[in-house]
């Protein structure tokens, strides 16, 4: 079994050394060199898969998606399961996206796989990189991790299990493609555990997920994040070929009888600022559809959440 986290101590160290690892964070995937730039679901567990959203849900969505899509001029992909209901929704499921700094979430389960198949707990280190991955996103502790897991073997194998089919492991983490539907898979297997990871380690992933440092709490959050809602997260950003941003951010939100896990992926915008509002204004309309039955305009200016969620 998992022993009890030593975070207290373990916050203190990496307070006392922000000034010199909190600049290695500024990208987002593994860099080869020192300046780079930074539907059918199957359950990840034995549950039966889910089904998809009512159709006049579905329109509303889909509507609501498709007007803002007019309105900007990058492409955008999303992806909704409710726990509650057992429902998903897509949308764009056929758009495919550079992966970047969300594989730091499956490289953080293949290392939770791991110590659980060995039924440990995390070494100090491990605990240390894991923390330096999620929360604050650098780099220079994912090469490290993903050496110490194993790489790209062993990280297929943990996509194996997920049910991801779309998003291969690379030598290089973060360079390739994906799309909803495998980051869907990765963010319930976050929302519900999964039973090849021992609870205890399960629960410190969720732990590193709803404490990324300030700077990099966007994303999913949008129009619910300043309203007493649980968060977990990650989020990534990186250039393709054509110097154009790829910006995604996936995990999940528990508020007010409301438990779903949602992703949203985009490309082709000339900043990742642009990119990071093209996500916030998608994700906006996803949770205010989640919190009332209706999707909202997605001004993340507006708080959504309502204290009573309608029954859809």
């Amino acid at each position: 079994m998992h022993k009890a986290f030593k975070r207290p101590f373990l916050r203190h160290t990496l307070a006392a050394g922000a000034a010199l690892l909190l600049p290695l964070a500024a990208g987002c995937t593994a860099p080869p060199a020192a300046d780079s730039v930074p539907t059918t679901i199957e359950a990840p567990s034995e549950a039966a898969g889910p089904d998809s959203l009512p159709a006049p849900e579905s329109d509303l969505l889909n509507a609501a998606m498709n007007e803002y899509s007019d309105t900007v001029d990058a492409d955008f992909s999303a992806a909704v399961y409710e726990r509650t209901t057992g429902r998903v929704w897509y949308y764009n499921a056929e758009g495919s996206y550079l992966e970047a700094s969300l594989v730091k979430v499956p490289i953080l389960l293949t290392l939770l796989r791991q110590a659980s198949d060995e039924e440990r707990g995390l070494t100090l280190e491990e605990e240390y990189l894991a923390v330096m991955m999620i929360e604050y996103s650098d780099n220079d502790a994912t090469t490290a991790l993903y050496e110490a897991v194993g790489g790209a073997p062993e990280l297929a194998r943990t996509y194996e299990l997920l049910g991801v089919t779309e998003t291969d492991a690379t030598e290089i983490w973060g360079a390739n493609d994906t799309d909803v539907e495998d980051q869907l898979e990765i963010a319930r297997a976050v929302l519900e555990g999964v039973d090849w990871i021992n609870a205890d380690l399960q629960a410190f992933a969720v732990e590193l997920m709803e404490n990324v440092e300030s700077g990099q709490s966007w994303g999913i959050s949008a129009g619910v994040s300043e309203l007493g809602a649980e968060i977990a997260l990650k989020n990534g950003w990186l250039q393709d070929d054509d110097f154009s941003w790829n910006v995604g951010s996936m995990g999940f939100v528990r508020a007010d009888g409301a438990e779903y896990a949602v992703v949203v992926l985009t490309s082709g915008t000339e900043t990742m600022e642009d990119g990071v509002s093209v996500v916030e204004q998608v994700a906006g309309i996803i949770n205010s559809f989640e919190a009332t039955g209706t999707p909202g305009t997605g001004d993340t200016e507006t708080p959504m959440w309502r204290a009573e969620r309608s029954e859809a």
